[in-house]
């Protein structure tokens, strides 16, 4: 591995590299990702519950649903996609990610176990999340929450799902999200940018693995719907305001720093958080003061309180 330079919180992720994911280690990580999710309790003053809603085709899918114990009405909503290269599950650190995030926002959150390649590929978790989306919509009065102050968020892979759920909400419903959280994005299909090519042997994520992801993603093909999973070669048009953050030792960096470009060419309202000596993944290191920060970067945005910064 080159020598990157990557902060010294983040350097406990620096032995985290994989040239591939094996199905025994898709089912190992999953294993021990889906015990974590349902033991880990949310922040103190925070609540979680499980339900079971009709997925894609009326598959039965798992979301838990994050909100503070002394309940409001009216609340806003934020629909969360976890990443894990379409392959793997979300982990105890996505939902204390989000529980943090709605604590200091006052929002209510849906957290999504949309089913996963390669057993289900493309769309099947994209139209889960989708779904996901139109249950929040169904049962506003139930949840408490203002079904025209929804955002969507994700990260990695969620992010590209957060997309794809953005532009069907858009086609389908003539509906968009109040705002949209991306953190180190998955964005195009194509990996054609100069940091895809140069980041082959980078912590956590690299342009080898992110090769095979799409390859199992779309193993089946895109049934006509590529334009809601490979953003660069999109219409935008219609997108929320959107906050992106990307890391500087990242693969997917110039991906997410195109598509914010595409975005401001559009007019539509771009707050960018590049995170230099970074690397793809690095909320993991979730108790170091680096994530506290884009922590609060985050819930200030669901606030609107960075609205002020020019594109």
């Amino acid at each position: 591995m080159r020598p990157y330079d990557i902060d010294k919180e983040l350097k406990i992720l620096r032995p985290l590299r994989y040239k591939k994911y094996s199905q025994l280690r898709r089912i190992v990580f999953n294993i021990i990702f889906n015990m974590s999710l349902y033991f880990t309790k949310p922040t103190k003053g925070m609540k979680k519950k499980t339900y079971v809603i009709k997925g894609y085709q009326g598959k039965k899918i798992k979301i838990f649903v994050l909100k503070h114990k002394d309940e409001t009405k009216n609340q806003k909503g934020l629909l969360y996609l976890h990443g894990g290269g379409f392959q793997i599950e979300g982990t105890l650190v996505h939902l204390r990610m989000v529980s943090d995030m709605i604590d200091d926002s006052n929002h209510l959150a849906v957290f999504v176990k949309y089913r996963l390649a390669p057993k289900y590929p493309f769309p099947i978790g994209l139209e889960d999340c989708y779904q996901a989306y139109l249950w929040m919509i169904n049962h506003q009065e139930m949840l408490g929450i203002n079904i025209n102050q929804i955002s969507v968020a994700g990260d990695s892979a969620g992010g590209n799902l957060s997309v794809g759920v953005a532009l069907l909400a858009r086609d389908r419903l003539k509906r968009s999200f109040e705002r949209m959280l991306l953190f180190y994005p998955v964005i195009d299909h194509r990996q054609i940018t100069p940091s895809m090519k140069m980041f082959d042997d980078t912590p956590m994520w690299n342009s080898i693995l992110n090769k095979s992801m799409w390859e199992t993603y779309l193993k089946d093909g895109d049934f006509g719907m590529l334009n809601y999973t490979s953003f660069l070669i999109s219409d935008l048009h219609g997108l929320p305001t959107t906050y992106i953050e990307t890391a500087e030792y990242d693969c997917l960096r110039d991906e997410g720093i195109w598509f914010a470009e595409k975005l401001k060419k559009l007019g539509i309202k771009v707050v960018e958080r590049h995170m230099e000596k970074a690397v793809h993944g690095y909320d993991a290191v979730f108790f170091s003061k680096f994530i506290r920060k884009r922590i609060d970067e985050r819930t200030a945005f669901l606030l609107g309180e960075l609205d002020h910064e020019e594109n």
